[in-house]
């Protein structure tokens, strides 16, 4: 190969690989970003909407940024974890361009994920040819930018958030890292350094990189714990792999140190020592790293200067330094058991208990339904996953054969991120780096062994000779192996990414801006929205700075930040996990609320969490119902047999009627098989879940319709789950009265009132009475509302929620009141029922 193509060409196939991941990032998931029944770019998922809401905040405030909100979690507050980088980085770029308002501020930031994902090419390159070779680092950067999964879906055009500048930084760290031991590993004293004083700004670098991780993700602290695992095994094994503890030593420090310096001005933001949150913990584990690098340093000093033993030197520093982790340890446990607990409980985000087995990304990666499966290797690396693990192993082999300590650092890398994605999904996002650089470690191994570099090499020097000496057939073997590696790998991630944008629809979004103007307070909040807020005193407390008329809305979790960004509300519920609740501790939340089996209880936790909207979809209603019940009840077996009576079919009749089945024996002839279902028990319907979506709200006193979204379509497949839980409740529990058994709107907003009451004496006969009204939705649908109350002593008293003379777009017709054939009507006002006005109505 000529010399000047030699030194340069691997940055064509890195331009390449940069160009490629920008199109699968940007076209395939553009129409689903930019979408017509919404002014200004859509963002995907929930996160990257309240990285949206603290970028619009930094704007309004800049240089500073909420590191408290009141916005969220009501009625407490939070202090948010969401790091610094990505806000800023973010901002920044929102002021170059000039983007001032929502929709101009959105259609800039959908595109800082897409860029990353892009560039991630380099670090991944010069990661993989530092530890290995130059080839294996551009295979490697190829790969990286087409693994398919979590890794292309955080990292597309609309999901900005801190997942793909993880991967970035983390990657960065551990190539800097990498490249600074090549380029110091032959210096072995001072002097020795300031030779090198030129290349210093790498140590520096490698630190900028790290603290900047931390910066995009707090738990980045990981990174410093492998770099110290590597340098404790580097001691244990001080006989075997090669090692220079002098450049390991100063390298280590001054990136920890460095790593420490960027954190600094971050470490104090919230209380404690929160693994996730922006604490002192970062900034100890940094320091503490520091100081056991140099304490492993300084027993090899130690044990330069006296006079051992030859049978006891040769495993004295492994002796040495063993203990001292065991000392640091074992004091760390002892007089800082709550420092420790933060660093133990790290483990819980790779392996997550009860209700948070709910969550989709938080899943055992190889767990499908009960069973070990490689479905969701395939879906998220496509081959590379295949090729990635014998690379691993591969790699163990190199290290044992030539005993080269970076071949130590890669691995704790990729076996800690394959531990981590063993206990949950969303670290296929991690993995997919690891799997780029192990499949190139595999990939390179193998056109290594049937000479495809050399047969390259005799193509672009004409060397026909050489070409037949090595062979046609091996030749033929290598493209295979390309083509078997990167063709799925490249399908499938194009195929994914045509799907990748996604978040919130048209129905939610309507409903939310339709909160937004139609609720009240509206200026307030408004303003209050891009206030930086004084700190609350005790996060266990109510916040006490909250203005005049604020209020809570609730929902399911999932929404919290939807309606947080959109309708500048304020949630209970949080995708942070906060505002949950659960009935086995009597924890006041989302969970206990909707699946509530009486309003009165329903009432207290609204009234102790400040609520008066409540917003529910048809999600929540059917497949996210599962979900609320296992955070309510704390375990998946007491959720599935309390709300549910078991599977069921879902069928379609050769005339087109839907209906339910126990088993495939008992389908009707010709019946077409649509899909399996958890049937809802009697226990579900009892749930005010149920009652607001399933049964519109019927029967309640304190809750009324206010807004109807768009319909869910009947052919979906939330649409068809509705329709059945209807029709399983008009078939077995309706007998006071049927339903509609058709969709309806996907999201409901409700109001929580005082209700108005309406009292009066009836005829001794009468054992009963009924009042009803009809609801006229803002989508021109109409349902029954009814409550039928017992008499007591001669009288009659009913708690109604609606009004007939109302400002919301829900209009309900005069209500009639029934007590055995007599009937009578009467008509309220919104101030009727939002005061509890009693009012009299006899029938005798």
């Amino acid at each position: 190969m000529p010399e000047k193509l030699d030194k340069f060409w691997q940055w064509i196939f890195i331009a390449i690989a940069v160009v490629v991941g920008l199109y699968f990032r940007i076209i395939g998931p553009w129409n689903g970003t930019f979408v017509d029944w919404m002014d200004g770019a859509r963002l995907s998922g929930n996160d990257p909407w309240y990285y949206f809401r603290l970028i619009q905040s930094c704007l309004a405030n800049f240089p500073n940024r909420i590191w408290f909100d009141a916005f969220t979690n009501y009625p407490y507050g939070t202090y948010t974890h969401f790091g610094p980088f990505l806000v800023y980085f973010s901002a920044i770029i929102a002021k170059l361009i000039g983007a001032s308002n929502s929709e101009s501020i959105r259609n800039v930031i959908v595109f800082i994920p897409a860029i990353g994902g892009a560039l991630l090419a380099l670090p991944v390159y010069l990661f993989a040819k530092e530890v290995f070779n130059k080839k294996t680092g551009v295979i490697a950067s190829l790969l990286v930018i087409m693994i398919p999964g979590q890794l292309l879906h955080r990292s597309v055009l609309s999901f900005n958030d801190h997942h793909v500048w993880e991967v970035f930084w983390m990657t960065s760290t551990l190539c800097l890292f990498t490249l600074s031991i090549n380029c110091f590993e032959n210096i072995r004293t001072v002097e020795d350094l300031v030779n090198k004083k030129t290349k210093l700004c790498l140590l520096v670098l490698a630190g900028l990189a790290l603290g900047l991780y931390l910066l995009a993700w707090a738990a980045g602290f990981v990174t410093a714990l492998m770099i110290l695992l590597f340098i404790f095994i580097l001691y244990l094994l001080k006989g075997f792999i090669k090692v220079n503890t002098f450049a390991i030593t100063t390298i280590s420090c001054v990136v920890f140190l460095s790593a420490a310096f960027i954190y600094l001005p971050f470490a104090f933001k919230a209380p404690g020592y929160g693994t996730m949150s922006y604490t002192p913990l970062q900034l100890i584990v940094l320091l503490a790293s520091t100081l056991t690098v140099t304490l492993f340093y300084s027993v090899e000093i130690y044990e330069r200067k006296i006079n051992i033993t030859t049978r006891f030197k040769k495993y004295s520093i492994t002796v040495a330094v063993t203990i001292i982790a065991i000392m640091l340890s074992s004091g760390i446990l002892v007089f800082f058991p709550d420092f420790a607990n933060q660093i133990i409980g790290i483990i819980g985000i790779f392996q997550p208990k009860g209700g948070a087995l709910t969550i989709a990304e938080v899943q055992p990666f190889f767990i499908q339904g009960g069973q070990f499966s490689l479905a969701n290797a395939w879906y998220h690396f496509s081959m590379a996953f295949f090729f990635a693990i014998p690379g691993m192993f591969y790699t163990v082999y190199l290290l044992i054969k030539e005993r080269k300590g970076l071949y130590l650092l890669v691995l704790i890398w990729g076996f800690a991120m394959l531990v981590a994605l063993a206990g949950q999904n969303r670290f296929a996002y991690y993995f997919g780096a690891v799997a780029a650089v192990f499949a190139a470690v595999m990939l390179d191994a193998l056109l290594r062994r049937f000479r495809f570099y050399d047969a390259v090499n005799s193509v672009i020097t004409n060397n026909s000779k050489e070409l037949k000496k090595i062979g046609y057939g091996k030749i033929v073997i290598s493209a295979l192996l390309i083509f078997i590696l990167f063709y799925p790998t490249f399908v499938t991630a194009y195929e994914q990414s045509k799907y990748a944008a996604g978040g919130i629809n048209k129905q939610w979004y309507d409903a939310l801006v339709w909160m937004r103007h139609n609720t009240p307070n509206k200026e307030m909040y408004d303003e209050f929205y891009y206030k930086l807020y004084q700190p609350s005193p005790n996060t266990r407390e109510l916040y006490p700075y909250y203005p005049n008329g604020t209020y809570g809305i609730m929902s399911w979790w999932d929404y919290g930040h939807w309606i947080t960004a959109i309708a500048h509300r304020i949630p209970n519920a949080n995708p942070f996990q906060q505002g949950i609740g659960n009935k086995y501790n009597n924890v006041p939340g989302a969970a206990p609320f909707f699946t509530a089996f009486n309003e009165s209880y329903a009432n207290e936790i609204a009234d102790k969490l400040g609520v008066k909207y409540v917003i529910t979809d048809v999600e929540m209603a059917t497949g996210k119902f599962f979900a609320m019940a296992v955070w309510a009840e704390g375990s998946l077996d007491k959720a599935g047999q309390m709300y549910y009576a078991g599977r069921g079919i879902a069928y379609i009749t050769a005339d087109g009627r839907l209906g339910i089945a126990r088993d495939r024996w008992t389908l009707p002839p010709n019946a077409i098989q649509a899909f399996g279902f958890d049937i809802p028990s009697v226990n579900y319907y009892r749930t005010m879940e149920a009652k607001f979506h399933i049964l519109d709200g019927s029967g309640l006193k304190n809750y009324r319709m206010v807004y109807e979204s768009g319909f869910t379509s009947q052919n979906s497949w939330t649409g068809l789950n509705e329709i059945l839980y209807r029709l399983i409740y008009n078939s077995n529990f309706g007998k006071f009265g049927k339903i509609n058994v058709t969709s309806t709107g996907y999201v409901k907003i409700f109001e929580y009132v005082k209700g108005a009451k309406i009292t009066g004496k009836v005829p001794e006969n009468v054992s009963s009475v009924t009042i009803t009204t009809t609801v006229k939705t803002n989508q021109n649908r109409t349902f029954v509302y009814k409550q039928i109350v017992s008499v007591e002593n001669g009288s009659y008293e009913f708690i109604v929620p609606y009004a007939q003379e109302t400002k919301y777009p829900v209009k309900p017709t005069p209500y009639t009141i029934t007590a055995r054939n007599v009937t009578k009507t009467i008509s309220l006002t919104d101030e009727d029922i939002e005061t509890g006005k009693s009012f009299m109505l006899d029938f005798v």
